[in-house]
């Protein structure tokens, strides 16, 4: 059987915990089935260091319609999940991991990746980190879109 031991992280590394939201739990209609099976293990990740945790928040359109390119379109159709109707809380992190901020930090984001602004890219780079780790529920979209991202920086 497989150790369940966390190997040391690197103090030049990061974890980056993706959308670890409200809106991904029941009954939302973005509910991720199994983020409650691996709540446990991202908090075990996040309590190894929580100074070296930045949570990403997907935050969705205020309005219904609104967004550039397909994002319109996506918020025509999703307008039960835009602010105006699904409300403030529904981006809240789970409770379980929020307690962790501070020493943890958060960046908000309005698309899958967290890289398009460049500010987090920014503050890596700055910080020195040479290491990241990726965890989070929804592994084909905005997780994807983190670890590329994250390749493709270096």
């Amino acid at each position: 059987m497989a150790s369940t031991a966390l190997s040391p992280i690197s103090a030049k590394a990061v974890h980056i915990c993706v959308d670890m939201q409200q809106m991904f739990t029941p009954p939302w209609p973005w509910a991720v089935d199994w983020l409650p099976v691996i709540l446990p293990q991202v908090q075990r990740l996040v309590r190894k260091r929580p100074e070296a945790t930045i949570f990403t928040r997907f935050i969705p359109a205020r309005n219904p319609g609104e967004g550039h390119g397909q994002w319109k379109q996506y918020y025509e159709h999703w307008a039960d999940m835009t602010i105006a109707r699904a409300g403030e809380e529904a981006v809240d992190l789970l409770p379980e991991l929020a307690v962790h901020i501070p020493p943890a930090r958060v960046f908000d984001k309005p698309i899958y990746s967290p890289w398009l602004s460049g500010e987090l890219a920014g503050v890596l780079q700055s910080e020195g980190v040479e290491e990241v780790i990726v965890s989070g529920g929804e592994a084909d979209m905005c997780v994807l879109a983190t670890l590329l991202g994250s390749i493709d920086l270096g």
